[in-house]
């Protein structure tokens, strides 16, 4: 390993630090759920409904490329930190765990890479996207009253 790339504590300090910042500040991944988190409100326009309506087959695209856009940031986050590529900073990460496994350390760095590998499994992203749609549907007809879309298909009361 290039004596420029992190290791052990600094290690695992600086992915928890881009990790955090890709989910919670990266414009790409914010406009990425303001794109995307539409197609899935529409299965909560009843508040106290939590089943979903339907699995559409565009959540498989959405989520193809969500994960390319991930890729791109764990590429980013590994050159950034001076490693040649995503597996040799993985394989860094999972000595780390390795020499750390049942200390607090060992725990972060598990909870960290159970954050990647999450974002790459299929159920967990159709799990989160409707979460988040659920939240914004209801943050919507607390704002606009009516569906998760502002109130759109609500027929108007005439006198």
């Amino acid at each position: 390993m290039p004596p420029s790339t992190p290791e052990g504590t600094e290690l695992v300090r600086k992915t928890a630090y881009h990790f955090e910042e890709i989910f919670t500040d990266d414009e790409d991944v914010i406009q990425f759920f303001t794109d995307h988190l539409p197609e899935f409100e529409d299965e909560f326009e009843d508040e106290n409904d939590d089943t979903p309506k339907e699995h559409k087959m565009i959540y498989m695209d959405i989520y193809k490329e969500f994960e390319t856009l991930m890729e791109a940031k764990i590429v980013r986050v590994a050159e950034e930190m001076g490693f040649a590529d995503a597996v040799e900073y993985f394989q860094s990460l999972q000595e780390v765990l390795g020499e750390k496994e049942g200390s607090e350390m060992g725990e972060l760095v598990q909870k960290t890479l159970d954050v990647v590998i999450a974002s790459y499994d299929y159920d967990k992203f159709i799990a989160v996207m409707r979460t988040k749609a659920k939240g914004r549907a209801a943050v919507m007809r607390n704002m606009f009253g009516g569906g998760a879309r502002g109130g759109e298909g609500k027929e108007e009361e005439k006198d």
